[in-house]
């Protein structure tokens, strides 16, 4: 099992560091360029700004007004938003040459956010995720395993899962380090990028066929193919992970209904999030490590914001599952709902 030495704890807080720093291009320019500096001059909330702009994008103008605050840009009194001296400092000397050099900085570095003042304004149409955008999070998962994989290890290890699904598998990597861990334990993976399903193939060969990955659609399987699943057997655990994020509420709750069918009686589903914090009243709400990367996925077609703790809870109640085990991963970087199929669905909790 692997550690979180004190090297990794420091090279993952060097490499937050750069993150917030890229975040500071991207906040300063998107204000720059919708004039943003100028109209916080006057201590604004998030709803008076809506008004002004009322065909904005509330979800990423939210999000833009907590980076800001973050990044000492703004202060925040009881949810009124007011420039610093520094982002007024911004606005004085912007056509002193700061404008154009941030410019060149934002398209430097990626296109995604160098369209966030479009986006926010609605000009351009969300962004997709293209097949290389898939890459990258399959990839990315990756990175989570030194704090995932100790708590799958001692879950599965508790649990005595035999059979596990992972649905949204990425390149297969938790399958294959449980059933290298576990040696009579069988899985199967859905990943719906070909290219990614294939490197998956080839690094399970190893498992001696204890586990399969097929490229598919995770909701042509729950929609239209449930019995050519339903075939594999059931399991004792469904992986989710963050493919949820791109469901909407909607599809949330269609496919952990869905999944009931799969799981043994008493078996479990997991779910890997980032979390947002505060009351669910406001749109999006974010903090450090994961700010960035949900504000991020907030350009893209399909991300409607990061649940908080208790609307993951309540879904999970809501779609039949109970005894509920959230888990902090190490630094914050995301929590892990485990939860447990009961006899029936019930209601939402009150």
């Amino acid at each position: 099992m692997r550690r979180l030495d004190v090297s990794m704890l420091s090279l993952l807080a060097k490499t937050t560091s750069m993150m917030e720093y890229l975040g500071f291009l991207w906040v300063v320019q998107t204000g720059l360029e919708l004039n943003l500096w100028a109209e916080m001059e006057t201590a604004r909330s998030l709803e008076e700004l809506m008004i002004m702009h009322p065909g904005w994008d509330e979800i990423l103008l939210d999000h833009w007004l907590e980076q800001a605050h973050y990044m000492e840009l703004l202060t925040k009194k009881n949810d009124l938003f007011q420039a610093t001296k520094l982002a007024k400092a911004i606005n004085k000397y912007r056509n002193l040459g700061l404008e154009a050099l941030y410019k060149e900085l934002i398209a430097h570095w990626t296109i995604g956010f160098a369209e966030l003042p479009r986006l926010i304004t609605k000009q351009c149409a969300k962004l997709t995720l293209e097949n290389e955008m898939e890459e990258l999070i399959a990839k990315a998962s990756i990175v989570s395993e030194p704090f995932v994989w100790p708590y799958l290890r001692s879950k599965c290890q508790k649990e005595q899962w035999k059979s596990v699904l992972d649905l949204g598998c990425g390149e297969g990597r938790y399958l294959k380090i449980l059933s290298s861990e576990f040696s009579d334990l069988c899985g199967v993976g859905i990943e719906m990028n070909p290219a990614v399903a294939e490197r998956a193939q080839e690094k399970v060969k190893e498992s001696d066929g204890r586990i399969r990955i097929l490229c598919k659609d995770i909701f042509s399987l729950v929609d239209q193919q449930k019995e050519s699943l339903l075939e594999l057997g059931s399991f004792d655990l469904c992986l989710l992970n963050n493919s949820i994020h791109f469901f909407t509420q909607e599809q949330r709750i269609q496919l952990l209904g869905s999944i009931r069918e799969f799981l043994k009686p008493g078996g479990q589903v997991g779910i890997l999030t980032a979390v947002r914090k505060g009351s669910p009243v406001r749109v999006f709400r974010t903090h450090l490590p994961q700010n960035l990367m949900s504000f991020f996925l907030a350009c893209h077609q399909g991300f409607e914001g990061l649940p908080t703790t208790e609307e993951i809870r309540s879904l999970l109640f809501q779609t039949g599952y109970g005894d509920v085990d959230i888990a902090v991963m190490p630094l914050g970087t995301s929590h892990y709902f485990c939860a447990r199929k009961t006899d029936e669905c019930l209601e939402t909790p009150r």
